[in-house]
């Protein structure tokens, strides 16, 4: 009986350098969430669950006349980043490979790439519904300019000065545009009005950065949780980069690769964001 075995080979080695190299850059380039969020480095044989220390707030003493400063009591609570694996598997046959005018294997990097970026943006917005506020019209409503507004102001109530991010599905984003750009009279009423028209991108309100991502977790009533946060209110954690694996299988004639990476998510200081729950669908 044959068993297959670890394909290591001279001759597919500049196979694989491609594929790596295709999917760590597309990871990295298509990944929307990593840019928004604070990022922490996992090191290897430190187990699947990272704990980041949150610190109470304190305030500094006015002193005059000489007093003597008072001691501040703090106190560390702690947020735990759970990683897991995003993992793309392949089984390439040799006809495949050799029959293709292209680079197979750095294809399939590309797209293996991609959706790794996909399911970790995923990961990290699902965190937005730990948020303790929700600033959004509620299940059923249209998202409006004045919820952006009133998160920025709430956040900034909260001594938060920025940057500010905003992600909402692309629904959502659309009932915005509609209002900004009057589209039933084709004008519009403001700069970002005037961009949105010529562009479809949203860009800036109230200092808030808005993205669009389908990524978005919808329930069954089409409604969705976006988030107005700063970077410090999610924590993101990967342990070294995209990797690879391959098997090659001689009685099928085909090699396995299996593409991954280790990461996890979670909302580290809830009250750095806000939620904004609202109808998803386009109308």
């Amino acid at each position: 009986m044959s068993y297959p075995s670890n394909s290591n080979t001279n001759i597919n080695n500049e196979l694989y350098a491609a594929l790596v190299t295709a999917a760590q850059f597309a990871a990295y380039e298509q990944s929307v969430a990593r840019q928004m969020v604070t990022v922490f480095d996992a090191p290897v044989n430190t187990g699947l669950n990272l704990q980041v220390p949150i610190w109470s707030s304190i305030s500094a003493q006015l002193i005059t006349d000489e007093a003597a400063a008072t001691a501040k009591t703090t106190n560390t609570t702690s947020a735990t980043i759970t990683l897991k694996e995003h993992v793309v598997y392949h089984q390439v046959t040799d006809q495949l490979r050799d029959s293709a005018y292209s680079n197979v294997f750095a294809q399939i990097g590309d797209q293996s790439g991609r959706a790794i970026a996909e399911s970790i943006d995923t990961q990290v917005f699902s965190t937005f519904s730990d948020f303790t506020t929700d600033i959004g019209p509620g299940a059923g409503a249209e998202l409006t300019v004045d919820h952006i507004f009133k998160a920025a102001a709430t956040l900034r109530s909260r001594k938060l000065t920025g940057p500010f991010y905003a992600v909402v599905t692309p629904g959502q984003a659309y009932n915005i545009k509609k209002a900004l750009t009057a589209t039933t009279a084709y004008t519009a009423t403001s700069n970002v009005g005037n961009e949105i028209l010529s562009g479809f991108y949203i860009g800036q309100i109230a200092g808030v950065q808005i993205f669009e991502s389908a990524l978005l977790p919808i329930d069954g009533s089409d409604d969705a949780v976006g988030a107005v946060f700063v970077p410090g209110a999610i924590g993101h954690a990967m342990r070294g980069s995209v990797e690879l694996n391959t098997l090659y299988l001689p009685a099928n004639r085909a090699t396995d690769v299996v593409l991954k990476a280790v990461a996890g998510a979670t909302a580290i200081q809830t009250s750095f964001g806000v939620k904004l729950t609202a109808d998803s669908l386009i109308n």
